[in-house]
């Protein structure tokens, strides 16, 4: 993975929330809940190798994602995309389910250990 992406960008965050505590717990509620709503319905998509439903998980994802900077995720979910269009659900699949699980992970720990 490249160094350059983020898993969350805590800067946008605190710009946003200008030190309203509450909201800023608002704001890490709604990643939470966003990115769980997303592993949930993708891991779905690729078990049963259903492009709709892997296409409605990233399109309800895609504010979260431009809003907070979660450009990790961003970026495996772009290279998930292209690779299934163009080889559809192959052995690459698990690796690909693997990293996408890690950067969910990375960002749900992130935010836990900011508040």
């Amino acid at each position: 993975m490249e160094g350059n992406l983020e898993n969350i960008d805590f800067i946008k965050i605190e710009e946003m929330v200008e030190d309203d505590l509450d909201f800023r717990n608002q704001l890490l509620d709604a990643i939470e809940i966003a990115v769980k709503e997303l592993e949930s319905a993708y891991l779905k998509g690729i078990d049963a190798e259903d492009l709709e439903l892997i296409k409605q998980a990233r399109h309800k994802i895609k504010p979260t994602l431009a809003l907070f900077g979660l450009k990790r995720i961003s970026h495996i979910l772009a290279l998930g995309k292209g690779k299934m269009l163009d080889d559809g659900f192959g052995p690459w699949i698990e690796a690909h389910r693997l990293e996408f699980k890690e950067a969910a992970l990375a960002i749900l720990t992130e935010v836990r250990n900011y508040r």
